[in-house]
């Protein structure tokens, strides 16, 4: 794999500025329907409850970017990364940006649905708290999670996906 070119916060501030970033979020369900939701530390989307997910770094394949944020955010197996369904691409707009407060953010998302069995369910401790990317997490049942004002907008669209998809 290529190394990845890091900016500046300056730099990164700019681009976002000019240009639209391309993410992915994972929708990580289990097998009673249930959702995976993190209260967000960080902006865009601070205190909203919202997937796991990440930026697609330059150089970065699909696959490893989901490899990283189910090993980085909810301490899962890269292997789990092939077992994920595309649900789509998206546009997600944020009148803020991770780096300043008046600079918006236009991300192009491809989020993920992975299904858990229920071993991986109960087996599962994500990170949280502290420097992590959301300070807690809960399991929201999808007809909440398509309507709860405490959850981002974004996420009540994947949702709304997933119950029909299920």
């Amino acid at each position: 794999m290529t190394p990845h070119t890091l900016l500046s916060d300056h730099e990164f501030t700019r681009a976002v500025a000019a240009l639209p970033l391309v993410s992915i979020d994972i929708c990580v369900t289990g097998p009673n329907g249930s959702l995976l939701l993190g209260k967000r530390n960080n902006a865009p989307a601070r205190g909203w409850w919202f997937t796991p997910g990440a930026r697609i770094r330059k150089n970065e394949a699909i696959a490893d970017t989901l490899a990283r944020v189910l090993r980085d955010e909810l301490a899962l197996p890269d292997a789990m990364a092939a077992r994920a369904t595309l649900m789509g691409a998206w546009d997600h707009f944020y009148p803020d940006s991770a780096f300043d407060a008046n600079t918006s953010t236009h991300y192009v998302n491809l989020p993920h649905w992975l299904q858990l069995t229920q071993a991986e369910m109960d087996a599962l401790h994500p990170p949280q708290g502290g420097r992590e990317q959301h300070a807690r997490w809960q399991w929201w049942p999808l007809d909440t999670a398509t309507q709860d004002p405490s959850v981002h907008a974004c996420v009540q669209t994947y949702s709304r996906w997933l119950y029909e998809h299920r």
